[in-house]
C-alpha cells in the first residue's frame, strides 16, 4: 500500500455520560486486501468495537493505492552538516563506509531516484576521528524522506580521520660536533646556511620544536676548516623546504699552545 492507512470515519453512539467514557482505543479496523491490485483499490474492512456500551456506525470499505513491491541495491553516501571546529579537517581519502552498499524495499514506484544516505554531524566530530554506527535514511531527489522503505541492514559503520590542519614556519637549524680538533687547536666559529628552513607539520609538533635537528659534524684531529654538507633530520610528520645544509667548522691553532705535529 501506498502512503499511510487511510482514516477511516466512524460515528459513535450512545448517552452522554457512556460517549463521555468511550475510548476510540477499543475500535478495531481489518481490511481485507485478497483481492487487491496494483492501483487503487475499494478494500472491505470491518470495524469492531470492544466498548458494549456504545453503538458505532462505520463505512464497509475504504480507498488504498496499492503497489508492487520492489527492491534496489543503493550505494550509501554521507552527507556532512555543520562543519569542523577551526584548525582541523577530514581525510576525506580515508573515509570509510561499511557495507558500502545496502539493500532497499519498498513501493516499486517509489524507487527510481532513490538515495541511501547517512547523516554526520561534523559539529560534533574530534580528532582522531570516530568510528560509529549511523542509521541509513532514504531520499528522493530533493533529499525528502521517502516513506514506507526498508534498509537492509538499516545501519552502516562509519570510520571518519580527523587531523589538525599542517602549519608552516621558519625553524633554526641546529649543528652538532662530534670528537675534538688535534692538539694545539680549537673551534673558534661555526656557521651552518641556510640558517632557518621552512618546516611544515602539525601545530602542536611545531610549537615544541626548536631546532631542527641535522647530522653531527666529526672534527676529530682538524688542523684546519671542516666544511660539511649535512642533512636536516625533521622529526616524524613534519617536512622541510631543504633537505641539506651546510656547515662551517672554524679551527685554528690554540694561541700560546704549540700545535701538535702535522
Amino acid at each position: 500500500m501506498i502512503g499511510k492507512v487511510p482514516p477511516v470515519p466512524v460515528t459513535v453512539i450512545g448517552t452522554a455520560d457512556n460517549l463521555a467514557h468511550f475510548v476510540p482505543a477499543a475500535l478495531h479496523v481489518t481490511g481485507n486486501f485478497s483481492n487487491v491490485k496494483v492501483g487503487t483499490n475499494r478494500v472491505p474492512i470491518d470495524v469492531q468495537n470492544g466498548d458494549p456500551n456504545v453503538t458505532i456506525v462505520a463505512p464497509s470499505s475504504a480507498m488504498v493505492n496499492v503497489d508492487d513491491l520492489g527492491s534496489s541495491t543503493q550505494t550509501v553516501s554521507i552527507e556532512r552538516v555543520n562543519t569542523l571546529p577551526p584548525g582541523f579537517h577530514e581525510q576525506t581519502a580515508a573515509t570509510t563506509i561499511t557495507p558500502a552498499t545496502v539493500r532497499v524495499d519498498g513501493p516499486k514506484s517509489q524507487l527510481s531516484g532513490i538515495q541511501a544516505v547517512v547523516i554526520i554531524d561534523l559539529g560534533g566530530v574530534t580528532a582522531p576521528g570516530s568510528t560509529a554506527p549511523v542509521t541509513v535514511v532514504v531520499w528522493n531527489a530533493n533529499k525528502k524522506i521517502v516513506p514506507q522503505m526498508t534498509v537492509t541492514p538499516p545501519q552502516v559503520s562509519v570510520k571518519m580521520v580527523i587531523q589538525a590542519d599542517a602549519v608552516t614556519l621558519n625553524k633554526p637549524v641546529g649543528f652538532t660536533l662530534t670528537g675534538q680538533p688535534a692538539a694545539g687547536y680549537r673551534v673558534t666559529n661555526v656557521q651552518i646556511a641556510p640558517l632557518e628552513v621552512q618546516a611544515t607539520g602539525l601545530q602542536n609538533t611545531l610549537a615544541g620544536l626548536l631546532l631542527m635537528a641535522s647530522d653531527p659534524v666529526d672534527i676529530t684531529g682538524a688542523k684546519g676548516d671542516v666544511i660539511r654538507t649535512v642533512t636536516i633530520r625533521p622529526p616524524d610528520g613534519v617536512t622541510v623546504n631543504q633537505k641539506t645544509a651546510t656547515v662551517h667548522v672554524f679551527i685554528s691553532a690554540t694561541p700560546g699552545v704549540s700545535p701538535a705535529p702535522s
